[in-house]
Order: C-alpha cells, then structure tokens, then sequence
C-alpha cells in the first residue's frame, strides 16, 4: 500500500515536474528516470510489480544517479538514452506489450528507444525530456493507481480495456500542459531546439 503511494506521488513528480528536477535537481531526476526504467524492466521480465521489479528499479536509480555524476560532460546523452529506453518501456506497458515472449519485446522497444533517443536529444532536448517525463510519470501513477485499486477497470491494463490507455494519455498531455506552461520559469526561455 505505501510502496503504491509512493508509485503515484513519484510519478507525478516526473510527469509534473521532469524539466525543472533536470535543471535543479540532476541526480534526483536521473534517480526518478532510472527507477521508472528498473520498474518497467522489471515487470516486463516478471509480469507484475514484486520484489524482483521493486528491487531492479532501486539499481536502476541508484546506477543513473550515480552516472550523472561521474559522466558529467555526456549527461545529456546519457539521458537521450534512458529517456528513450524509459520511452520504449512505457509504450510497452502502455499497450499491455511489456509481458510479451518473457518481456522481450518491452526489452527489444527500450534498446530501440534508446537508440533513438540519443539521436533526438541533441536537437530537441528541452521538448524531448517533457514528453518523456510526462509519459513516464503518467504510466508510473497508472502502476501505483493498479496497485492500490487492483479491482478497478480504469487503472488495469489488461483486464480495463481501452480505458487505462486513454487516462495515461490524458495524464500524458497534462503533465506536457503543466510543463510548457512553465518552461519559461525553469529554463529562462522558452526552447524550441537546443540552444
């Protein structure tokens, strides 16, 4: 229950706030994305959120916390690639895909993820870490939601129907609103491209 709680407040701090934890808090940020990262994985080779995921999701933000540090010059790459693998393991969660062939193909879109990440973030990387933020945040709060409400439709992904796909969208595109909303704030202007 408090761990579910966790999940939900978690990913609305990334949903909510992933531009602003990148400029202000940088370890803390790499620790949310890398968490979301270790969670997703490890459901994906699991098929639920236990103690394996739970466990896989600490090493995944203890390991890119640590990496923001001690890779200082390449952090943006470096989020180009766990932001993109973050990417490609929430559209698997999204469509209920995570579990598929022993979570080979969640693993299969988070190596395309991350390829593709590192290739966009150099260009568009204040646009790329919302959209990835929000989304990752928006399928963590889905998780955390599933926890503590296991019967209810709107927040079970295989058994909801098209309903929890339409609330991690919309939860989507609200944490996208709030961001650019505040972007001016945050980053001092309001990026289009990479300055």
């Amino acid at each position: 229950m408090s761990f579910a709680i966790l999940l939900v407040i978690g990913g609305l701090a990334i949903m909510a706030f992933g531009l602003f934890l990148f400029y202000a808090w940088l370890p803390l940020f790499y620790g949310l994305v890398g968490f979301d990262i270790g969670l997703l994985l490890g459901r994906s080779l699991t098929g639920d959120i236990g103690s394996m995921a739970i466990i896989i999701g600490v090493f995944g933000a203890l390991f890119l916390g640590g990496m923001a540090y001690s890779l200082e010059p390449y952090r943006r790459i470096l989020l180009g690639i766990s932001g993109g693998a973050l990417f490609g393991l929430s559209l698997a969660s999204l469509f209920n895909l995570d579990s598929a062939g022993g979570g080979f193909l969640g693993t299969c879109l988070a190596v395309v993820g991350g390829i593709l990440g590192a290739n966009i973030v150099p260009k568009y990387f204040d646009l790329f870490v919302i959209c990835v933020s929000a989304f990752g945040g928006a399928v963590l709060i889905m998780a955390g939601a599933h926890l503590l409400l296991p019967g209810a439709g709107l927040f079970d992904r295989t058994a909801g129907g098209i309903l929890p796909t339409l609330m991690t969208l919309a939860l989507t595109a609200v944490g996208i609103g709030w961001q650019f909303r505040n972007i001016d704030k945050w980053v001092g202007t309001h990026p289009i491209q990479e300055r």
